[in-house]
């Protein structure tokens, strides 16, 4: 299984939220893991703000944190560019859709032509339907 992880599902197994467990099972089982530069960026800007707001919870969550760093090191990462900005600029299946997921979603169609039978893991319904209705397995 190829596995494309936007953020929502990435923090939802940093933070142990409702589903991290399924979340990191299918992360362990896929083939390949592609992300958008964008997710390690919405990932690494919520622990930095967990850590003046709550710091014992992101004492708690930082073998979690450290893992996620180490794993993403073997991720597909995708920047950002002129393409990805030019497509969030068209509409979507299902509007309205905020940037940042539209960036994952332009991500994402950019993506299925480099890897087949790509499943979206994440837990934002918005990115849900649409990767749904564009044609993809969604996950968990």
């Amino acid at each position: 299984m190829n596995l494309y992880v936007e953020s929502s599902a990435a923090l939802r197994d940093i933070l142990e939220g409702d589903g991290a467990p399924a979340i990191r099972a299918l992360l362990a089982q896929a083939e390949h893991v592609a992300a958008s530069q964008l997710t390690l960026g919405e990932v690494r800007r919520v622990l930095a703000r967990l850590r003046v707001v709550d710091p014992e919870v992101a004492a708690r969550v930082a073998p979690r944190e450290a893992e996620f760093e180490s794993d993403t090191e073997f991720w597909a990462l995708f920047p950002i560019d002129g393409d990805i900005l030019a497509r969030c600029g068209r509409p979507f299946p299902v509007e309205p859709v905020r940037m940042l997921d539209a960036i994952h979603l332009a991500t994402v169609e950019r993506l299925s032509g480099v890897l087949p039978a790509l499943t979206v893991l994440s837990t934002d319904e918005r990115v849900r339907r649409n990767a749904a209705a564009l044609g993809f397995a969604v996950a968990p």
